[in-house]
């Protein structure tokens, strides 16, 4: 798992490339819940690169939705493959986190 992190415009945008599972989480969970360190954080994660999704990586991506919710910020999503957005369908995730099709939908899920 790669990840490349950039704050622009009040946004940290956060771009994975690769496998989010058991391996990656620490590394995954470490940057994206950094971002939440101040109060009212947008965040933004481009999954377009990402090849699969564990359980694991489900927990990352659902503790980083709590940690925005608890510090008044914001977390979206977007660029799922169709396996990765199959994952989140099946686990109710895509229901419940705010997932765009494209990063300017993203932005503006987050208010960017």
């Amino acid at each position: 798992m790669d990840i490349y992190s950039q704050a622009s415009d009040g946004v940290v945008l956060h771009r994975l490339k690769g496998r989010l599972d058991n391996t990656t989480t620490g590394k995954a969970e470490g940057a994206i819940l950094g971002s939440f360190a101040g109060p009212a954080q947008r965040v933004i994660l481009d999954m377009r690169d990402v090849a699969y999704v564990s359980s694991a990586g489900l927990r990352v991506v659902l503790m980083a939705a709590k940690k925005a919710k608890v510090s008044d910020g914001r977390l979206a999503l977007f660029g799922l493959p169709a396996a990765v957005q199959e994952v989140f369908d099946i686990s109710g995730f895509s229901k419940v986190l705010a997932i765009g099709a494209a990063e300017e939908d993203a932005r503006r899920l987050v208010g960017a």
